[in-house]
């Protein structure tokens, strides 16, 4: 149990700083969405996994070990996926605090005569 609670933890980490960087350094939302796009595509063949789209396995007296394999590394990556949303998160605070600071700073500003 250690081992999965410090992949998770290495892997939030991971996809949450990866994210942060491309959200606050690219400019293009395209490129923007990397991790994101770099997520949504083992997770779509997880899911196609999990329903036996690529048949059923059995190991002995357990049968569906697919269900038991890609729901586990679904877990695992979900909580990664929290990692690209609270980075988003982020880059949308900065943007609202960065905006209302102008606003903020725009009313000061004497009127013309």
């Amino acid at each position: 149990m250690p081992l999965t609670i410090l992949l998770v933890t290495v892997l939030f980490i991971g996809y949450f700083t990866v994210q942060l960087m491309f959200c606050f350094k690219a400019e293009r939302l395209a490129v923007k969405l990397i991790p994101v796009f770099a997520t949504a595509v083992p997770v779509a063949l997880l899911a196609l996994m999990f329903f036996g789209a690529f048949g059923q396995w059995s190991a002995g007296d357990i049968e569906n070990v697919q269900e038991w394999v890609a729901g586990f590394l679904l877990i695992i990556l979900g909580i990664g996926f929290i990692g690209d949303i609270l980075a988003w998160a982020i880059r949308l605070t900065y943007i609202i605090i960065k905006n209302n600071g102008a606003l903020a700073s725009a009313d000061n500003i004497p009127k013309g005569r």
